[in-house]
């Protein structure tokens, strides 16, 4: 035995079409990283991962696709910690209140991939705003916690899904307040607290 295996064993290899794709995402990954989605181009990408353009385009039929990938991946971390969030807080825990921490642990993730991860997000619909796989998760979560707490009573009745767009809206631009307008997290958060949440609470007196 050698480490738990047999020495006659052949440890399983990965498979090839498993190998390149993530040679793929790891060199866009760091393009991305260094120049900026808008400055990379396919064959930047091919050249990176030292892969054939062909291999590149069996894989990926174009940017916005790769984009989405790396998306879903490094946005799986913030999606399996809010889960968790929501399957273990305290019962008492209003959904209006649920659902400010989500948008907190939502800002406080992308503040630190901020001058990257929303370019590429943004890149992985062609630029259609919000409807990567991270706001159309971000929509489904906002849009379940609101409607919860209407039927709680939490709140009035209200149009959800405007108010949803409306959110995800300004959490769109969290990279633009950050980098160029000099807002902080504390900032964007509050701003965020007093239009919406402070705003449907009110809405019940």
């Amino acid at each position: 035995m050698l480490g738990g295996r047999k020495l006659n064993e052949i440890p399983e290899k990965k498979p090839r079409k498993e190998i390149t794709k993530r040679k793929i995402l790891n060199a866009a990954k760091e393009l991305f990283i260094q120049k900026g989605v808008e400055s990379v181009n396919m064959h930047q990408i091919a050249l990176t991962a030292k892969v054939g353009q062909a291999s590149l385009y069996r894989q990926y039929n174009k940017l916005s696709d790769i984009c989405a990938d790396i998306v879903r991946e490094e946005c799986q971390v913030l999606i399996d910690d809010t889960q968790y969030y929501l399957s273990n807080t305290n019962e008492n825990l209003s959904s209006l209140d649920k659902l400010y921490q989500v948008i907190i642990k939502f800002v406080s993730y992308l503040e630190f991939r901020v001058d990257w991860i929303c370019e590429v997000t943004r890149a992985s619909t062609n630029y259609r705003p919000i409807q990567s796989p991270l706001y159309q998760w971000m929509r489904k979560i906002c849009t379940e916690l609101l409607l919860e707490a209407v039927e709680k009573g939490e709140i009035t009745d209200v149009d959800v899904p405007f108010t949803v767009e409306a959110i995800l809206g300004t959490l769109n631009n969290v990279d633009e307040q950050l980098l160029h307008q000099g807002y902080t997290i504390k900032r964007i958060l509050e701003g965020i607290e007093n239009i919406y949440f402070k705003g449907l609470r009110k809405s019940t007196n």
